[in-house]
C-alpha cells in the first residue's frame, strides 16, 4: 500500500464525487491526526497545558473533568488555574456561579451550563477520593467500563460522556474506544451520516436535505456502516504506523472526523482545520471578556504544534470560519487547507488567501 492515501487522484477533480470520497476522507483524517486538529484542539492543548504547568495525574484529570463540562479549554483553564485541586470544589462552584455570564461553553454543552454544580458534586461522590485510581479501575473493563461510569456523572449524556471519555484517554487513562455507537439512533446522527457520505451512500444520510430517508436502517445497512467504520480505522492505522500520532488513531478521533466530514456537505459548516480556526476565535473572544488574564499559553500551543499556514493569526487574508470558506468544497468540489500536505488538493480558495486577494480579516 502506498503511504499516500491520495495516490491516483489528480488536481482538478471534483472531490465531491462518490468514487473519490474514501481517499479524500482518509487524507483528511490523517491530516487532522498529524496536526491534532480535532474538536476543541484538545489533542494538543491538554498535553501542552499539563507539561507547561507540571500537573500531576490528579490535576490533569481534574482539568479533563472540568473540560467535560465546558468543552471549551479556555474556560476550563480559567477555572482550573484558580481551583486546581478537587478539594477546592465548593469555592470553585461559588466562583463559577458568580462569573457564570463570563464563562463561555461549547455550543453542544450550553444547556448544561446551569448544572455545573450538580455535575461537580456527582463527580466527587463517584470518585471516592482518587481520580486516577477510579478511572484506572474503570479502564480495566475497557470502553464499556469507562462509559458506564462517565454516564453516571450528572448532565453527562451520550455526546458529552463520549467526549469526556476521549479526554480521559488523552490524559493517560489506559484504554481505547471499541465502538462508534452506530446503533444509538437517538444519541447522534453526525458520524453515521459521515460514514454514509464517505462510502457514497447518500441515500442513508439522515438529514433534511435527504427527505426520502427517515432513519429506518435495515440490518444490512447497519452491517455495512459498521464494517465500513472498521475498514476506515484499519486503513488509517496502516497509514499512520510509525508516526507520532499512531496512538491517536482510534474510534474517538474517527468519530469526530466523520462528523466533520459530513459537515463539508452542509451549508455554512465545517472544513479541514476548522477547529483550529474556531480556537483562534475563542481565544480572541476570551481576551475581550477577560482583559486582565494572560492567555498567551494558547497562542504558544498553536505556535508549537501548527505550521504557519494553519494558524489563522498568521494569515490575515484568511477569513476563518466564514461562508466563503465553509462552502468552498460544497460548491466547487475543491478541498481547502490541505494543499500543503497533499498538492493534489490545490484550490482556488487557498491561492486567493496566499496571494492576498481576499479582504483583510477584521480582527487584524
Amino acid at each position: 500500500m502506498s503511504l499516500d492515501p491520495t495516490e491516483g487522484l489528480e488536481v482538478g477533480l471534483d472531490f465531491r464525487q462518490p468514487q473519490y470520497r474514501q481517499q479524500v476522507f482518509l487524507a483528511f483524517y490523517l491530516f487532522h491526526l498529524k496536526y491534532r486538529s480535532h474538536p476543541g484542539a484538545v489533542y494538543y492543548l491538554l498535553p501542552y497545558l499539563r507539561e507547561k504547568y507540571g500537573w500531576d495525574d490528579e490535576a490533569a484529570l481534574w482539568f479533563a473533568f472540568i473540560n467535560g463540562n465546558t468543552q471549551n479549554p479556555i474556560t476550563s483553564y480559567l477555572i482550573h488555574k484558580r481551583f486546581p485541586d478537587p478539594k477546592q470544589a465548593p469555592e470553585m462552584v461559588d466562583w463559577f456561579n458568580a462569573h457564570h455570564a463570563q464563562l463561555s461553553y461549547d455550543t453542544d454543552r450550553r444547556h448544561h451550563k446551569k448544572l455545573f454544580g450538580s455535575a461537580v458534586a456527582g463527580y466527587l461522590d463517584l470518585m471516592g477520593g482518587s481520580q486516577i485510581n477510579h478511572w484506572t479501575d474503570a479502564a480495566q473493563a475497557g470502553f464499556a467500563g469507562v462509559w458506564a461510569r462517565a454516564t453516571q456523572i450528572p448532565s453527562f449524556g451520550r455526546l458529552s460522556a463520549f467526549s469526556y471519555g476521549e479526554y480521559l484517554r488523552i490524559t493517560g487513562v489506559p484504554y481505547d474506544c471499541d465502538t462508534l455507537l452506530l446503533e444509538d439512533l437517538s444519541g447522534s446522527k453526525s458520524h453515521r451520516n459521515g460514514l454514509a457520505k464517505v462510502i457514497g451512500r447518500d441515500d442513508l444520510d439522515w438529514h433534511s436535505s435527504n427527505p426520502d430517508f427517515n432513519g429506518q436502517y435495515t440490518e444490512s445497512d447497519f452491517n455495512l456502516l459498521v464494517q465500513s467504520g472498521e475498514q476506515l480505522l484499519q486503513l488509517a492505522k496502516t497509514y499512520a504506523k510509525g508516526s507520532d500520532y499512531a496512538y491517536d488513531v482510534s474510534y474517538f478521533t474517527l468519530e469526530s472526523a466523520l462528523c466533520t466530514y459530513k459537515s463539508w456537505h452542509r451549508v455554512n459548516r465545517r472544513y479541514p482545520n476548522v477547529y483550529n480556526d474556531l480556537l483562534h476565535d475563542r481565544i480572541k473572544k476570551a481576551e475581550q471578556i477577560w482583559p486582565d488574564e494572560d492567555l498567551s499559553v494558547f497562542w504558544e500551543a498553536r505556535n508549537h504544534y501548527l505550521p504557519k499556514h494553519l494558524r489563522l493569526e498568521d494569515n490575515p487574508h484568511d477569513p476563518g470560519c466564514k461562508p466563503i470558506k465553509q462552502n468552498h468544497y460544497r460548491l466547487t468540489g475543491q478541498v481547502v487547507m490541505m494543499n500543503h500536505e497533499y498538492p493534489v488538493f490545490d484550490n482556488d480558495f487557498n491561492r486567493a488567501v496566499d496571494e492576498g486577494k481576499l479582504p483583510l480579516r477584521k480582527d487584524k
